[in-house]
């Protein structure tokens, strides 16, 4: 009977929409010198969950670990580069596992590229590596090989600086020059959305006032949606309530609505809820 069940609910998510029932609270991705990535993911299924879709990233899943609280393994199906686990009234789950296809090297040259679409991921770089490029400005760095990213397409350049060490080496002048351009890039870029806030809020401000009457927003809804347009569409939910100066209460009330809205995405850096706008406003009318 109990395998019936589990052949019906997997059925039906083959032909249901896509959802996802569960959120992120870490992610955590370990790349190895031989180019091989271990994922190591922490979810939260959402109430009355019994069977949940995960996603994974990169080719050739294997070493495949789920495991809930007291570090007990949960059944899982592996389906189209998807995990179905089947929760039995988990609240946390832990999912460990090592892909490769994520990472490619040019000469003495090292990308990854990672789709993040639920949240941001911290990425530890092989011991030694140096990062010398990225495509996003990062939430947090950690030493050289240690970084908070995303969420979304991130691509991230690293090298390892003891393969051409010598103070003549071409090679290290190649890489330092390239370091120098991606910081230079990186700083320009963060003055330019420093300076270009208020500018973009001008812009916006009649697009704001249509999204307002849409949705009948209040006067704290607003401002939530200003101030994360200020500061480049996302933020920690800790810094937009300090910033609105509400209560904890008022503002998980608003995030919440903004979120049922899907005016707003919420996902978890660490234990932190962080809040990021869900909508384009150069698209609105």
């Amino acid at each position: 009977m109990k395998r019936l069940l589990v052949f019906i609910i997997l059925t039906m998510i083959l032909f249901l929409p896509k959802s996802y029932g569960y959120i992120v609270g870490e992610l955590r991705v370990f790349v190895w010198e031989d180019g091989n990535v271990t994922i190591d993911e922490v979810i939260y299924p959402e109430d009355y969950e019994i069977l949940i879709q995960v996603p994974l990233m990169g080719d050739n899943v294997r070493d495949i670990l789920v495991m809930c609280e007291g570090n007990y393994r949960l059944p899982y199906t592996f389906q189209n580069n998807s995990l179905l686990i089947e929760t039995r009234n988990s609240t946390r789950i832990r999912i460990i596992y090592t892909v490769n296809g994520l990472v490619f090297n040019e000469g003495s040259l090292w990308t990854i590229t990672l789709n993040l679409p639920r949240s941001p991921a911290e990425v530890v770089l092989p011991q030694g590596a140096e990062i010398v490029g990225l495509s996003d400005i990062p939430i947090k760095v950690v030493g050289n090989n240690t970084i908070l990213i995303g969420p979304g397409n991130v691509t991230i350049y690293y090298t390892f600086p003891g393969l051409f060490e010598g103070e003549k080496s071409p090679l290290r002048k190649v890489v330092m020059v390239l370091m120098t351009i991606t910081l230079v890039l990186i700083a320009t870029t963060a003055f330019l959305r420093k300076r270009k806030s208020k500018r973009n809020t001008s812009y916006f401000e009649d697009k704001v006032r249509k999204i307002a009457k849409q949705y009948n927003l209040n006067d704290d809804e607003i401002r939530a949606i200003k101030y994360l347009l200020e500061v480049g569409g996302k933020s920690s939910q800790a810094d937009l309530r300090k910033a609105l100066d509400l209560p904890k209460t008022t503002a998980w009330r608003m995030v919440r609505r903004l979120e049922q809205m899907g005016l707003i995405k919420v996902y978890k850096v660490g234990r932190e809820n962080w809040v990021e706008l869900n909508i384009d406003m150069h698209k609105l009318t």
